[in-house]
C-alpha cells in the first residue's frame, strides 16, 4: 500500500489484513477478487492514491505464494 512498514509506518501496519486475505485465498478467491479487496483497502486509507498495477502484482504474488510456491492446497475447488 506504499507505506513502507517499519520505515514510514509501524512495522505491523498491514498485519491486521493478512488473516482475511489468507481466508479469501483458502476459500478459492481469484486474483481478480484479491485485487478488488486490495483496492478497497487502499481506497479506505486516508491520502492513498490508486495504484492498480502495483495492486495486481501484489495480488498475483499472494496467490502464487499461498497456492503455489509454498505447495499449500489453498484452492478447495482444485480437489473436486
Amino acid at each position: 500500500m506504499d507505506l513502507a512498514p517499519g520505515e514510514f509506518a509501524p512495522a505491523d501496519e498491514y498485519d491486521s489484513y493478512a488473516p482475511h486475505i489468507v481466508s479469501l485465498v483458502a476459500q478459492g478467491a481469484s486474483v481478480e477478487q484479491i485485487l478488488d479487496h486490495l483496492q478497497r483497502l487502499r481506497s479506505g486509507m486516508v491520502c492513498m492514491r490508486e495504484n492498480p498495477k502495483h495492486d495486481k502484482e501484489i495480488a498475483d504474488e499472494i496467490i502464487a505464494t499461498l497456492r503455489g510456491d509454498l505447495g499449500m492446497d489453498f484452492n478447495p475447488s482444485a480437489s473436486q
